[in-house]
C-alpha cells in the first residue's frame, strides 16, 4: 500500500511582524526615561557682545575664577591651586562669612521663611576651560564647585530647619535657594590661533 506524504502547512508570520512593531511602540510611548542622568544646568542667556554691553559691570570682588588650561591644571588668578583646595575656596567666596572687602559685597535681606539674612547678591564663580582639557578634570571642578553650594544649603538648612535641603519641602528650599542662589558661568577659552581665523 503507497504511503502519501502530507505537506506541513506554514503559518503566515505577517501579523507576528505586525504585533512585534505595535509591542515595540507601546513601550517606546508608555516607558519613561530616568531625568535624572547628566549634569543639570540652567542655561546662561544670551552672552552676545551688545547684551554685555547693556550690562553693568561687576565689581572684581564679586567674581571667583578658576580657569583649566590646555595641561589640566587648576589655576586661580594664573596660580595653579590643589584640587582638593576648590570647595573651600568656593564656599569661603560665596558666604563671605567675615564680610572681608576682598570677597562679594554683602547686604541685608528678608528671606521669606529665613528671617533678615546677609547674602551676597553679586557673588558670580567663573569657570573658563580650554577646549584641550580633559572632559574628567572639567567634570571634576564643575561638581567641586556644585558641592560648595550643596555645603552651604545644608548648612543653613539644618541651621533654620533641623533638616538637610534634599528633605525640605519645596518652599523651604526655594528660600535656601534664594540665600544661596547657584550662579556658576563657565567660558570656553579661546586659543589665539582660532580668534584669529
Amino acid at each position: 500500500m503507497p504511503r502519501f506524504k502530507r505537506n506541513m502547512p506554514q503559518v503566515n508570520a505577517t501579523s507576528s511582524a505586525d504585533i512585534a512593531f505595535i509591542l515595540l511602540l507601546f513601550f517606546l510611548l508608555t516607558g519613561s526615561l530616568s531625568p535624572k542622568t547628566g549634569i543639570y544646568r540652567r542655561l546662561l542667556p544670551d552672552t552676545s557682545q551688545a547684551r554685555l554691553k547693556q550690562k553693568t559691570d561687576i565689581e572684581k570682588r564679586n567674581i571667583l575664577t578658576f580657569t583649566i588650561d590646555e595641561n589640566n591644571r587648576i589655576l586661580m588668578e594664573n596660580d595653579t591651586i590643589n584640587r582638593r583646595e576648590i570647595r573651600d575656596i568656593a564656599k569661603e567666596f560665596i558666604a563671605n562669612p567675615d564680610n572681608l572687602p576682598n570677597l562679594p559685597r554683602k547686604e541685608e535681606k528678608q528671606v521669606e521663611n529665613i528671617g533678615a539674612v546677609e547674602v551676597a547678591p553679586d557673588a558670580v564663580i567663573v569657570l573658563r576651560f580650554s577646549r584641550k582639557a580633559d572632559y574628567q578634570t572639567y567634570i571634576y571642578v564643575l561638581g567641586e564647585l556644585s558641592a560648595a553650594y550643596d555645603e552651604l544649603r545644608n548648612e543653613l538648612s539644618f541651621k533654620h530647619f533641623e533638616k538637610p535641603y534634599s528633605r525640605l519641602a519645596e518652599t523651604f528650599q526655594a528660600a535656601v535657594r534664594e540665600v544661596y542662589p547657584l550662579r556658576i558661568s563657565e567660558q570656553e577659552i579661546i586659543e589665539e590661533k582660532e580668534a584669529a581665523q
